[in-house]
């Protein structure tokens, strides 16, 4: 059995202000907000066999802003 845990960072589903977006955009060195199949494919990779040997992790899918 394998434990791990994703951190999204901020995903833009819907709840941002313009102001938090600007300022999450000036924040993130990819220049764009996460989007929802970001954290998606991540979960997803880590339910693969190529993801069998990640575990009891804490992962940022954060566009690099932490």
């Amino acid at each position: 059995m394998t434990a791990n845990a994703i951190d999204p960072g901020p995903t833009d589903t819907g709840w941002m202000t313009a102001e938090i977006k600007a300022a999450v955009l000036r924040s993130t060195p990819l220049g764009r907000l996460g989007r929802p199949q970001d954290c998606a494919n991540l979960v997803a990779f880590l339910c693969s066999p190529d993801g069998g040997w990640i575990n009891g992790q804490l992962l940022r899918s954060d566009g690099g802003i932490s």
